[in-house]
């Protein structure tokens, strides 16, 4: 009211991944004792053995179209 104009409106800051702590969760905080490697490797045969199934699928389909 005195005849100054108001200051810009100034965009949101950007997002700074170091000021915020690290996820505390327990899928990303380190195991407390817990074997993850046992479970990995089970996940790991379990998602070979279904791309393998996956590509064996593919491969069927891709020949009944009579592709290579």
């Amino acid at each position: 009211m005195t005849g100054e104009e108001p200051a810009p409106a100034q965009p949101p800051p950007e997002f700074n991944p170091l000021r915020y702590p690290p996820c505390a969760c327990p899928r990303h905080s380190p195991g407390s004792g817990q074997e993850p490697d046992k479970d990995d490797a089970e996940d790991s045969a379990l998602l070979r053995a279904l791309r393998a199934r996956m590509n064996e699928e593919n491969r069927l389909r891709r020949w009944a179209r009579g592709q290579p």
